[in-house]
């Protein structure tokens, strides 16, 4: 007997998921996530295109992967956005976007809908609050130190000492981090010798989502949480400043963020 090959076996698998698609003919589609991987700031942007095809009369849901839950309790509205997995029907039609995940700023999304989503969503907690501090966001986490390093490590000193000569010194700052000991101790001295009050806020998503958003002026990382804290920011307080690097990951497609509004103020290098 031939022994099956776990490419053979995949293929096949492809092929009868394909089969059975076609058997799909609901009124409703599923943003067919993976069960696990993806944070916050790529869910969004799943919402986001559940919440626009919507809008315009095209019933779409993202069926519910980990974590998910903790920020339905934060934003209901990303509840009705959502399904479990057991919410699931047959005829519900499948999508999945494997290469740029809904994330095109202008392709997948226009301001206007990103705006809308946003309205919806975040308002009733991000609106009201207005930071006058410049806000720095920078990303460490698993970009370094493991194997996502090789694709999303970048400068982060050199771009954030670049970023920081485009606003007025003697400010003061708040630096939001998943790792506010590393931001001590690698750009700390930096900062006070430029500004005149340095804080750093404790690493909470939640509370760290919200202070990206109050934010006028804010220098972000590459990261996709880091643009949504800037795109709320952006919709909801006016004459808002944002500083982002042009280098997201290195992809097959680039290494440029797709994700940024062209509005941006996007520095190029420092990878």
């Amino acid at each position: 007997m031939k022994r099956l090959t776990r490419h053979s076996i995949d293929n096949g698998r492809q092929r009868l998921g394909a089969a059975v698609d076609t058997l799909r003919r609901g009124d409703n589609s599923v943003v067919w996530a993976p069960q696990a991987g993806l944070r916050l700031g790529n869910l969004l942007y799943l919402w986001l295109h559940a919440h626009q095809q919507s809008a315009i009369g095209t019933p779409v849901v993202v069926v519910e992967t980990q974590g998910m839950q903790d920020w339905w309790e934060q934003f209901p509205a990303l509840r009705s956005l959502s399904v479990t997995r057991a919410e699931v029907r047959f005829s519900d039609r499948r999508e999945w976007d494997a290469t740029w995940l809904y994330q095109r700023f202008g392709v997948d999304f226009e301001r206007a809908e990103l705006r809308a989503f946003i309205h919806d969503v975040f308002a009733d907690r991000a609106a009201g609050a207005v930071d006058e501090r410049l806000v720095v966001n920078v990303r460490r986490g698993d970009f370094y130190g493991t194997e996502f390093e090789a694709k999303h490590g970048f400068d982060v000193i050199g771009y954030t000492t670049a970023a920081v000569e485009r606003f007025p010194a003697e400010q003061r700052v708040l630096v939001v981090s998943d790792d506010p000991e590393w931001c001590r101790c690698h750009l700390g001295d930096h900062l006070r010798s430029r500004f005149r009050d340095v804080e750093y806020a404790a690493p909470d998503p939640l509370q760290n989502l919200l202070a990206l958003a109050s934010a006028r002026r804010l220098i972000g990382a590459n990261s996709t949480f880091s643009y949504w804290g800037a795109y709320i920011a952006d919709a909801l307080h006016p004459d808002v400043e944002i500083v982002m690097p042009r280098f997201h990951a290195r992809m097959a497609h680039g290494t440029d963020a797709h994700q940024l509004d062209p509005r941006w103020t996007a520095l190029a290098g420092f990878h």
